[in-house]
């Protein structure tokens, strides 16, 4: 559980779609609904860096379509590396 006394509070507002997964993942977990969503963000916070930094090299004036290039490898390099544990962890079944 993350410390309450740095945590910060945003208002979140869903798709009725996405409210009915969420809740569904809450309750197969046995989570709140909030923790679902901040375990989420947890996992796919190296992506959202990745994306931040790209968006401010473009806004700074930097080659967009080398942050692109980058961005594209990274993300091939990331994807073949969680295939390969995922395919450890099947073979483990």
């Amino acid at each position: 559980m993350p410390n309450q006394t740095r945590s910060k509070r945003i208002a979140l507002s869903l798709k009725p779609e996405i409210y009915a997964v969420i809740s569904d993942l809450a309750d197969l977990q046995q989570k709140p609904k909030s923790q679902v969503i901040v375990d989420m963000l947890d996992e796919i916070r190296p992506m959202l860096e990745v994306l931040r930094d790209g968006l401010q090299e473009v806004k700074s004036g930097n080659d967009p379509k080398a942050f692109l290039r980058k961005f594209g490898n990274d993300l091939l390099l990331d994807g073949s590396e969680q295939l390969g544990e995922l395919s450890k962890e099947i073979k483990n079944l």
